[in-house]
């Protein structure tokens, strides 16, 4: 298990997760926001949004690569 924190709106945000997970949320998380400081709420905003348009057009490529096999 590993703990990743994060400074959202002056208030500090800590989730526990297992490991590889944790290192990939990490990553991720790193590539966003500035870890070590306060990160504006609208930033968090973005990259729901950001993360909600990419599981979408996976999903369209899922789909069609279904149909692709289906014919």
């Amino acid at each position: 298990m590993k703990r990743v924190s994060i400074v959202i709106g002056g208030k500090r945000y800590t989730i526990t997760l297992e490991e590889p997970f944790a290192d990939l949320v990490e990553k991720e998380l790193e590539e966003i926001f500035d870890m070590g400081k306060n990160n504006d709420t609208k930033l968090l905003l973005q990259a729901f949004l950001s993360k909600q348009i990419e599981c979408l057009e996976l999903e369209q490529k899922i789909n069609e690569l279904i149909n692709k096999l289906s014919v």
